[in-house]
């Protein structure tokens, strides 16, 4: 399809830009569609900072809403309203060809954008990175409810049945989302599209320059990258770490992300100050020469969301060997690299340690990573959502032709 002149409003609630994952699936799929010289229009929350290359609407900010890590927070009900009233003004002066979606609240938002435009007629499509109930029952959400969850728990399954019958096409982040929509939602898989998280291979191979870190010379460096929060697998990942303190001594930490509260706690308690290094907030531009200068990385997720996990193509494309669960997700982009029998944080710990000690396997599977990385190219990401694009809005124009036959006729 050509996209000279194609126009795509996204729509993403959440405070983007703010250096996490979901923030970065978006980021790709706009730099994706950009190299195929797609115009990109993104309404999003107040806070957040600007990329270069998207032009961003911000909606009006709420008072006391500041937080930017993920989770329910108080104030985002106003902010998604706030959101909707700029998404159906930038919609109505800028005509999109088509509105992209992304998370659960963006659908809503896009539909209501779409509904109000009718007349318009502007496809919707959406990206979906886990699913509703899955990814609330990961937050606590349901815990915090008490005895209510046994009324919220279905309604909100309903509520997401009804979402996903709203867009013309649904874009999944992992091979578990689209088995979620497919299976438990009864989506048909001809509205469904699996689309791996990307990543930029060159801004690894460019990167020159691995940060310094406080820890001995003779040191073996785990990396985790990403949110600090127990729905990212934070408690497994203290388990490992706590696992392999009592083994040896030369295995140190490098936690890149946030919020950092919790573990440095933890560090202290632990006396693990000398192993761990709490890096807090990097961005994203930066990533490379933190990943870089590890030896292992590890990812101690275990999803019942669904969703996936864009930080394994960043390990990969540093060349590190993944210590991690065997979900489908992570064994579609890991392979054959063995990465643990269950969610027990013991199988995690032997996995590192078996990697820190066999420097041949380590480069090996390093390697091997490396080159998968670069089969999850932005372009092909690009090429197939507008593939997408083009039959969506050549189908519609073909019922508008139709229905013009037919009004004719009559």
């Amino acid at each position: 399809m050509e996209s000279r002149h194609l126009k795509v409003l996204h729509i993403a609630p959440t405070p983007f830009f703010s250096d996490r994952g979901c923030h970065i699936r978006i980021l790709s799929i706009a730099r994706a569609l950009a190299l195929t010289n797609a115009q990109n229009i993104l309404c999003t929350y107040h806070h957040g900072h600007d990329r270069d290359g998207i032009t961003i609407h911000r909606a009006t900010a709420v008072p006391g809403y500041t937080e930017t890590a993920a989770g329910p927070q108080k104030g985002k009900l106003r902010a998604d309203l706030r959101l909707l009233a700029l998404s159906f003004r930038i919609a109505r002066q800028q005509k999109p060809d088509i509105i992209h979606a992304h998370l659960h609240e963006g659908l809503l938002i896009g539909w209501l954008v779409r509904v109000l435009l009718a007349w318009r007629r502007i496809p919707l499509v959406v990206d979906i990175q886990g699913g509703l109930v899955g990814e609330l029952q990961e937050h606590g959400f349901f815990a915090r409810a008490r005895w209510k969850a046994q009324i919220l728990k279905p309604a909100l399954r309903l509520l997401e049945y009804g979402l996903l019958r709203l867009p013309r096409h649904i874009f999944c982040s992992s091979a578990n989302s689209e088995a979620l929509c497919r299976d438990h939602y009864h989506v048909p898989a001809r509205r469904l599209t699996l689309l791996d998280d990307r990543v930029d291979v060159k801004t690894y191979t460019n990167c020159r320059h691995p940060v310094k870190l406080p820890f001995p010379d003779h040191a073996r460096i785990v990396v985790y990258s990403g949110s600090l929060l127990p729905i990212k697998g934070i408690e497994n990942l203290k388990m490992t770490v706590l696992e392999l303190a009592r083994r040896r001594d030369d295995i140190c930490f490098l936690l890149v992300g946030y919020p950092t509260e919790d573990l440095e706690v933890f560090r202290r308690t632990e006396q693990l100050l000398g192993r761990i290094h709490l890096e807090g907030r990097v961005s994203f531009d930066q990533l490379p020469r933190y990943l870089l200068a590890a030896d292992v990385a590890v990812d101690p997720k275990v999803s019942e969301s669904g969703e996936g996990s864009g930080k394994l193509l960043h390990y990969m494309a540093a060349g590190l060997p993944v210590a991690t669960f065997p979900t489908a997700h992570n064994q579609l982009l890991l392979g054959e690299e063995p990465s643990g029998r269950s969610s027990d944080p013991h199988y995690l710990a032997d996995r590192i340690e078996k990697l820190l000690d066999d420097e041949t396997e380590r480069r090996r599977i390093g390697e091997r990573n490396r080159r998968k990385a670069g089969e999850y190219s932005l372009n092909s990401a690009g090429q197939l959502i507008l593939s997408i694009y083009g039959q969506i809005i050549r189908s519609g124009v073909i019922r508008q032709q139709d229905s013009n036959t037919n009004g004719e006729v009559q």
